[in-house]
């Protein structure tokens, strides 16, 4: 695979940068314009990119790293329950809802917010399976088909 470097365009380009990169290898492979103030001004600090908390995790007291969130790992554990035995989504989303769990906003569970914790379960799932109780709540689970 080729090396690929993006470079970040603060000044007009000229035919010197151009043919410098040309001589040292590279080749354009895409040009991207834009106009008027969503140009980047020399100088320009970046925006910090935001990162919402994953799932089951939240800010320490101290604000300094994340711990994990009792209550949304239990959530976790039940969701992975109900997928490990078969569950679709719509389904998971009615008991959520039936027994009184709300997302983080607050709004009830839909199909497509279960749906949106898969790659979090996925990442989860060898944790939740290396627990000592698992084998235990896994006998117990009614395997849908």
């Amino acid at each position: 695979m080729p090396n690929r470097i993006r470079d970040l365009i603060t000044e007009p380009l000229s035919m010197d940068y151009v043919k410098r990169r040309t001589e040292e290898g590279w080749v354009a492979t895409a040009v991207e314009w834009a106009h008027g103030s969503t140009a980047p001004q020399p100088g320009a600090a970046e925006q910090p990119a935001f990162e919402e908390v994953p799932y089951g995790q939240r800010v320490s007291g101290d604000c300094r790293h994340l711990m994990e969130d009792p209550q949304e790992m239990n959530l976790l554990v039940l969701i992975y329950e109900k997928v490990v035995a078969g569950w679709r989504p719509a389904k998971i989303a009615i008991e959520l809802n039936s027994r009184g769990y709300r997302t983080r906003s607050g709004a009830q569970w839909t199909p497509g917010a279960v749906f949106d914790l898969m790659p979090r379960l996925i990442e989860l799932s060898p944790k939740f399976a290396a627990r000592p109780d698992w084998p235990a709540r896994r006998a117990t689970l009614q395997i849908t088909t």
